[in-house]
C-alpha cells in the first residue's frame, strides 16, 4: 500500500509540474514574441536616423529617471537581482517585470549597449512568482516555477530550448544544478520556444562541419584559446566593475546628471570616433562574422568599453547579447592571428566567454550544439570548461552563488569550503563560537583567569572607579561576546531577531 501511495503521489506531482511548467513557458513565450517584435520595430524607426546615437543623454536620462521614480521600491528589473531574488526565496513583482520589459527597449533604442536576454528571463521570474501566487504554491514551489520562468525567457529569446532550460538551472549557483527542477525547466523552456518560434520570430543559426578532434596541435590551438577566452572574460568583468565604482562615486560626489552625461558623452564619441556598430545590440555583426565576414581590429574591446559605460549610466538591459559581440569578434581575431578557420573560432569565443563570465560551462556547451551543430561540441567543451575554470570566484553576477572553490585541490578544504557556503550558519551559533574561542584565548593569555577571579573593586584610585584600558579587560567586555560564566544582559526577542 505504502508503494502504491508514493507511486501515485510521483505520478500527480510528474503531472502537476507538466502542467504549471507548460502554461508558465507558454505564457513567458508569448511575452518573449512580443518584445523580440517590439525591439526590432523601435531599431528600425531609430536607426532610420543616421545619428540617433546623439539622443543617448535623453535616452538615459530618462531611463534613470523612470528605474528611480516608477514603483521604487520594486528593483528586480536585471538577472543579477532576479537570481538573488530566487536564491533567497523571495519573488520578483510585476512591476519589475514591467520595467524589465520597457527600460532596455529605451536604453537599446537610443543606442545604448545592453542585451535582448536580460528582459525575457526577468520576465519570465516576475509572471512564474505572480501566477505561483494564483496557484497558492509555497515558497519553495514558487522557486521552482520562477526557475522555469527564467530557463523559458532564455530559450525563447535565443531560439535554444535545451541549454536555455540548463542556463536556468546552472546560473543561481555555482557548481550546483538544480535536478529537481530539471523536468519543468526543460518543458518551459521548449514550449516557450516553440510559442516564440510561431510568433514569427527568427534566429542565428549557423551549423557548420568540423573536423574531428585529436591529440594534436587541434587540440592545442583549443586548450590556448580556451585559455585566451577566459583571460577576455577576466577583463570584461574587471571592466564592468571599475567603470561602475567609477561612475558611482561620479555620480556621489558630484551628481546623477554629471555621470549619466559623461557616460553619453563617451558612448558617442566612440560611436562617431570608431563606429556605431558598438552601440545597441550588434547582432547583425554576429550574424555577419559567423557568415564569414571580416571582423573589426580589436572590436571585442570597443564593445567591452561601450557596454560598461551603458551599465554605469544607469542604463539597463542584459549582458549575454554583449557577451556574443565579444566572443565572436575576440574568436575571429584569435584565430586570424594564428590563421585558422575564423569562423569556427567565432562561434567558440561565443560560447566560451558566456561560459566564462556567468559560470555556465554546461550550458555554454549544449548551445554550441543547437546553434553551430554537433561537430563544434568536443571544440566547445573544452574551450567552454577551460574559461570556466580560468575566471575562478569571479562572475558577471555578482548576486551568484559559489557551492565551490574552482581553485580549490585539497579534499578537506573543498569539503569545508562547501559547508560554509551551502549552509550558512544561525548567528546564535556563531555567536557560541565566538563565545568558545573567547574563552580559549582567556585561558591562553597568561594571567587572564586570576584577572577574572581577583577583581579590582569598584572605586579604586587609579581611575575614579573605572577599570584602566588592557588586553584582559577587552576580554572581559561581556557586552559584546557575553560567555556562560559571564551573565549576559537580558535582551528583548524582537530586538534579537532584528539583529
Amino acid at each position: 500500500m505504502a508503494r502504491k501511495l508514493k507511486r501515485k503521489i510521483a505520478f500527480f506531482n510528474i503531472f502537476k509540474w507538466f502542467l504549471a511548467s507548460t502554461f508558465i513557458g507558454a505564457v513567458v513565450g508569448v511575452f518573449n514574441g512580443l518584445f523580440l517584435k517590439l525591439l526590432p520595430s523601435v531599431l528600425s524607426f531609430t536607426n532610420s536616423y543616421h545619428y540617433y546615437f546623439l539622443a543617448l543623454p535623453f535616452g538615459l536620462a530618462l531611463v534613470n529617471y523612470l528605474a528611480r521614480k516608477v514603483a521604487p521600491g520594486d528593483k528586480g528589473y536585471s538577472t543579477n537581482e532576479a537570481i538573488a531574488a530566487i536564491n533567497d526565496l523571495k519573488p520578483v513583482s510585476l512591476k519589475s517585470a514591467a520595467k524589465a520589459f520597457f527600460l532596455p527597449i529605451l536604453t537599446i533604442g537610443v543606442g545604448g549597449s545592453a542585451g535582448k536576454e536580460s528582459p525575457c528571463a526577468d520576465v519570465g521570474a516576475g509572471l512564474a512568482a505572480f501566477f505561483s501566487g494564483i496557484f497558492s504554491f509555497n515558497v519553495f514551489e514558487r522557486r521552482k516555477l520562477m526557475i522555469c520562468g527564467v530557463s523559458a525567457g532564455f530559450a525563447g529569446v535565443f531560439g535554444v530550448p535545451i541549454s536555455g532550460a540548463l542556463f536556468g538551472l546552472e546560473v543561481l549557483s555555482v557548481g550546483t544544478v538544480f535536478y529537481e527542477v530539471m523536468f519543468p525547466a526543460f518543458i518551459s523552456g521548449i514550449t516557450s520556444y516553440q510559442i516564440t518560434q510561431l510568433m514569427g520570430v527568427e534566429y542565428i543559426y549557423h551549423p557548420m562541419v568540423v573536423g574531428a578532434l585529436h591529440l594534436d596541435a587541434s587540440l592545442l590551438t583549443v586548450v590556448a584559446a580556451g585559455l585566451f577566452f577566459g583571460l577576455l572574460s577576466l577583463l570584461f568583468m574587471e571592466v564592468i566593475k571599475v567603470t561602475k565604482i567609477l561612475f558611482r562615486f561620479i555620480g556621489l560626489r558630484f551628481s546623477t546628471f554629471w555621470k549619466i552625461f559623461l557616460a553619453s558623452a563617451l558612448l558617442i564619441a566612440v560611436g562617431l570616433l570608431a563606429s556605431p556598430v558598438y552601440l545597441g545590440l550588434g547582432m547583425e555583426r554576429v550574424d555577419a562574422i559567423l557568415a564569414g565576414d571580416r571582423a573589426y581590429t580589436l572590436g571585442f574591446l570597443f564593445k567591452m568599453l561601450t557596454t560598461a559605460l551603458t551599465f554605469a549610466g544607469g542604463g539597463v538591459g542584459g549582458m549575454i547579447t554583449p557577451v556574443m559581440f565579444i566572443g565572436a569578434n575576440a574568436g575571429y581575431f584569435f584565430a586570424d592571428m594564428l590563421g585558422l578557420n575564423t569562423v569556427t573560432f567565432a562561434a567558440l569565443g561565443i560560447v566560451s566567454i558566456l561560459a566564462g563570465v556567468a559560470n555556465t560551462p554546461l550550458a555554454a556547451s549544449v548551445m554550441a550544439i543547437e546553434l553551430f551543430g554537433a561537430s563544434i561540441a568536443p571544440y566547445a567543451a573544452v574551450s567552454c570548461i577551460i574559461s570556466f575554470l580560468v575566471t575562478g570566484r569571479r562572475s558577471l553576477f555578482s548576486k551568484q552563488r559559489f557551492a565551490f572553490d574552482k581553485a580549490l585541490s585539497d579534499e578537506h578544504e573543498i569539503e569545508q569550503h562547501t559547508m560554509q557556503t551551502q549552509t550558512p550558519r544561525a548567528p546564535k551559533r556563531t555567536i557560541k563560537e565566538k563565545n568558545f574561542l573567547l574563552e580559549m584565548v582567556r585561558h591562553l593569555v597568561p594571567g587572564a583567569k586570576a584577572h577574572r577571579k581577583h577583581k579590582e573593586p569598584a572605586g579604586a584610585p587609579h581611575d575614579n572607579g573605572k577599570k584602566p584600558f588592557s588586553f584582559i579587560n577587552l576580554l572581559n567586555m561581556g557586552h559584546l561576546f557575553p560567555t556562560n560564566s559571564q551573565e549576559a544582559p537580558p535582551r528583548d526577542e524582537t530586538d534579537t531577531k532584528a539583529k
